[in-house]
């Protein structure tokens, strides 16, 4: 099975048109030649941004209609993490496939743990302080607002995400867990729930329940009181 890329096309008028391809260079080509997609014949192509790989086209779909629904800006700071992450992916903390966060943007202070732990947790600072300023990092917009809006105590008022962890007596598993429930807690606003939708019971479901309801009925009857 081949594998399949999601792209962005920054146009000339600034807006950006995202697609899917099996082959990058050749279907920008496409587009550049004006016998793209509709949207390119009219908005021509400036420059591609970014594109991220796939395993398959259902992938690459879901991920598309995640970053259509993105504003403009946001696009382009989805993109620029993309290539962030593609030049330096030691220095990034990776949120999805196509988000990554620079660790420049977490501020992780060693600090004493509390509770349990002997000697050794009144003696060295094993446990870690996490800080993330929501509204000053370079998030997309999207997990920005959805990230806001949480009804989490790990978000203060001032969009600031605080973590601390001391489960381990060692600093270095403790910044790993910190840095996972980072992760944990931005990636979880990403998905975007199914909407909703009102049904009916079925005649079926509805003749099973009078008729459970006339069984019982009857099971209750019997119950009174016998008369001679």
């Amino acid at each position: 099975m081949s594998a399949w890329f999601l792209y962005l096309i920054e146009c000339r008028d600034g807006s950006i048109y995202t697609g899917i391809t099996v082959d990058v260079a050749a279907r920008y080509a496409v587009h550049a030649s004006g016998k793209g997609a509709r949207y390119t014949r009219s908005h021509p192509p400036k420059r591609l941004l970014a594109s991220v790989e796939y395993p398959d086209r259902s992938s690459a779909l879901k991920a598309e209609y995640e970053v259509k629904l993105l504003s403009a800006d946001a696009k382009r700071a989805y993109a620029d993490g993309l290539a962030s992450s593609e030049r330096a992916p030691g220095s990034m903390l990776k949120i999805s496939e196509r988000v990554s966060i620079p660790l420049g943007e977490i501020e992780l202070n060693a600090i004493r743990a509390q509770g349990a732990g002997g000697q050794n947790v009144n003696k060295v600072s094993s446990a870690i302080h996490l800080r993330f300023d929501v509204g000053a990092s370079s998030l997309p917009e999207f997990y920005k607002e959805r990230l806001l809006k949480l009804s989490d105590q790990r978000v203060s008022r001032e969009g600031v995400i605080v973590i601390k962890a001391q489960q381990s007596r060692s600093q270095e598993k403790n910044r790993e867990e910190a840095l996972k429930r980072l992760q944990e807690l931005i990636a979880g606003v990403a998905a975007t729930p199914r909407p909703r939708k009102a049904t009916k019971p079925t005649r079926s479901s509805q003749k099973k329940r009078l008729d459970s309801k006339t069984r019982r009925g009857a099971v209750k009857a019997l119950r009174g009181k016998v008369s001679d």
